[in-house]
């Protein structure tokens, strides 16, 4: 199949008449792919306003390889991914080209030779001498663009993808439900190491159908919106809407069940406690001491975990959530070893009388 080359892609805006900077290339296997699909699929990505469809590329045979797309505003290659899935299809990818001169292409080529072969580029730096000057200008341009590539290589790295949340009820099969969506999508959040551009597009690369709808009416209504903004919109259409007030009276009625671990009680109250920071309700400085008030509040009496924790007394620095689960685990280990230990005892007991009878 043919391929389109980014001088090629120049070439062809250059003659279309669109700008360099609102333009973009897409190449790939259209077959049987409507152009209202292709335009939707590009419409979801970040950075990407109003695409439009000016030309299409085709080979020899008449099948399209490549379509050319124009944005009502201007694109930054760097929030966008070079590979896309193809309209939805698991196992299609589309290819985002960049329009860019030859002279670009060259210097693109030489810092990829660069990367990979470090003595040949000396070699051919100590040959060309003096000849092979560039001009101020030229050459600030030059290594802009080359930053600009290498950070957008940077950014687009591998990192764990989110699950798929669409906001459908029944929630289909291989899709995550709001409440776990929204939790492991502000967890990694925090992980990423990129700007919030690049954050959003990751969040909104995992949404699909209503869920897709509420980001987009959230981008139009403001087009300054942040991830926080986006999380905030999505939370009203799929979120709890209970207040401060509400979540902190059902933090302090949360007690554990009979039969219930400690550490599953641990767990539970550790969730509720972050929804009430959330909402602004206590701080992140007040979380420690707050959860290690309502577990002693709200264990069993009974739990010997709990009676554990009582006994150690009052602590001067309530322990983190990960120092707690490691005590905690430990002491339920030690109990279950305590229990087989005691059952195998009793056991053998029962066994040798029957025997001795």
């Amino acid at each position: 199949m043919e391929r389109i080359s980014e001088g090629e892609l120049y070439t062809w805006c250059t003659q279309r008449g669109t700008s360099l900077k609102k333009c973009m290339g897409v190449g790939g296997n259209f077959s049987d792919i409507h152009d209202d699909v292709v335009l939707e699929t590009l419409d979801r990505l970040y950075g990407v306003s109003k695409p439009q469809i000016i030309d299409k590329w085709r080979e020899d045979s008449g099948r399209v390889v490549a379509i050319l797309i124009e944005t009502e505003k201007e694109l930054d290659a760097r929030l966008i991914p070079t590979m896309i899935v193809a309209g939805g299809e698991i196992g299609r990818l589309w290819r985002i080209i960049w329009p860019k001169s030859s002279e670009e292409e060259i210097v693109s080529a030489h810092i990829s030779t660069s990367a990979e072969n470090p003595e040949r580029v000396n070699e051919s730096s100590n040959t060309q001498g003096d000849g092979a000057n560039v001009n101020g200008g030229q050459f600030e341009t030059m290594v802009d663009r080359v930053v600009t590539q290498l950070e957008r290589w940077h950014y687009e790295g591998s990192y764990r993808r989110l699950r798929i949340f669409s906001g459908i009820v029944p929630v289909p099969l291989g899709e995550e439900t709001y409440e776990a969506w929204k939790e492991a999508a502000v967890q990694q959040a925090e992980e990423w190491q990129c700007p919030d551009q690049i954050k959003r597009q990751r969040v909104v690369e995992s949404l699909r159908g209503p869920a897709m709808g509420i980001i987009q009416a959230a981008r139009r209504s403001n087009s300054q919106a942040t991830l926080e903004t986006y999380f905030e919109a999505l939370d009203y259409a799929y979120g709890t809407l209970e207040d401060v007030g509400d979540l902190t009276s059902r933090f302090h009625h949360t007690f554990q069940e009979p039969g219930e671990k400690f550490s599953a009680y641990l767990i539970r109250i550790d969730k509720l406690l972050y929804k009430i920071v959330d909402k602004g309700g206590i701080t992140k400085e007040e979380v420690d001491g707050s959860r290690m008030k309502q577990l002693l509040r709200g264990a069993l009496t009974a739990d010997f975990v709990a009676q554990m924790l009582r006994c150690s007394g009052i602590r001067d620095t309530p322990p983190t959530f990960n120092d707690l689960l490691k005590e905690v685990k430990q002491e339920e280990t030690l109990i279950e070893m305590r229990e087989k230990t005691i059952k195998k005892s009793k056991s053998d007991t029962t066994y040798g009388g029957s025997e001795s009878i």
